[in-house]
């Protein structure tokens, strides 16, 4: 229950700083356990804070880089001044916002360019940049930016199942894309995220790419909604980005949290008939579940 402060009063006011001190503690503690970003709604429920005062600390935060705002994925982490504190930087998890700096670009980034995409400072990357090229996480190119490295793909193919997934989706994500002309996406669950594994763009100019390995939230989208209820398809507008309709499917799989679905521009797939591609994202999410059960 939030305190109110009467001026004048010392008690109250003592209290009141008392309350705001904890929950700051609380929010910093969660998101210190956390292993991937939590949308504000998350952050609330868990540290037990009313939304309009979790926004505010969380903005307060964010000034002072204890936290950061990933756009993207509408969520929170750990900014770079709560890494700072420790004398043992730099941390796995300055390893891990590094990393993640790249999940939008499939090109080489500056120093300057990590530090913005990690929201970290120049000095901390700088740090954790050799640490990252010795261990082949991380290519350093003569031009002087940096690309992911191959022993991320060495990691990722351990991964087998996601393999075995793509590998037999793939044909049924071509005939998606052929037969509604949107890019087609294959996608599984992990934890309150989902991430993009695999995708098939659309032969249009204007189409959405580039989305493998891209993390989304769950709540609020297309993609959340269909885990949450695997009996047909599920539409969401705007929902990851303006202007965006995706429409996304689970697959009937025991044990593995995936999904099929497409993405298009909210006018063309209008144009299309959104019931007609939900008919279409169902029947391919049946046809990879048959494949896969066969």
């Amino acid at each position: 229950m939030e305190v109110c402060a009467v001026p004048g009063d010392p008690k109250q006011d003592e209290q009141g700083t008392t309350w705001g001190a904890a929950h700051v503690l609380d929010v910093l503690e969660f998101l210190g356990r956390r292993t991937s970003p939590a949308p504000a709604s998350i952050v609330a429920s868990s540290c037990d804070i009313p939304r309009s005062s979790t926004y505010a600390l969380l903005n307060l935060l964010k000034a002072r880089r204890f936290v950061t705002y990933r756009a993207e994925e509408r969520a929170w982490s750990l900014g770079s001044a709560a890494f700072e504190l420790s004398a043992d930087a730099p941390l796995f998890a300055h390893g891990l916002a590094v990393l993640r700096a790249f999940a939008t670009s499939s090109r080489g980034l500056t120093v300057s360019q990590i530090a913005s995409g990690a929201g970290m400072s120049r000095v901390t990357v700088t740090r954790i940049l050799p640490h990252l090229v010795e261990s082949d996480l991380l290519r350093a190119e003569p031009d002087g930016t940096y690309s992911l490295g191959l022993e991320l793909v060495s990691l990722a193919s351990r991964v087998g199942w996601v393999d075995r997934l793509r590998i037999a989706a793939r044909p049924h994500l071509v005939r998606l894309r052929d037969a509604t002309s949107e890019t087609a996406n294959l996608i599984i669950l992990d934890g309150d995220h989902a991430i993009y594994v695999d995708q098939v763009e659309s032969p249009y100019a204007l189409r959405h790419s580039g989305w493998v390995g891209r993390r989304v939230p769950l709540a609020g989208t297309a993609t959340g909604t269909a885990f949450g209820d695997r009996t047909t398809s599920h539409v969401a507008k705007d929902a990851v980005e303006t202007g965006v309709t995706a429409i996304v499917c689970a697959i009937d799989l025991p044990g593995d949290e995936a999904a099929v679905g497409v993405t298009a521009p909210n006018w063309r797939i209008e144009e299309f008939g959104v019931m007609r591609a939900q008919r279409m994202v169902e029947a391919v999410a049946r046809e990879i579940a048959q494949r896969l059960h066969g």
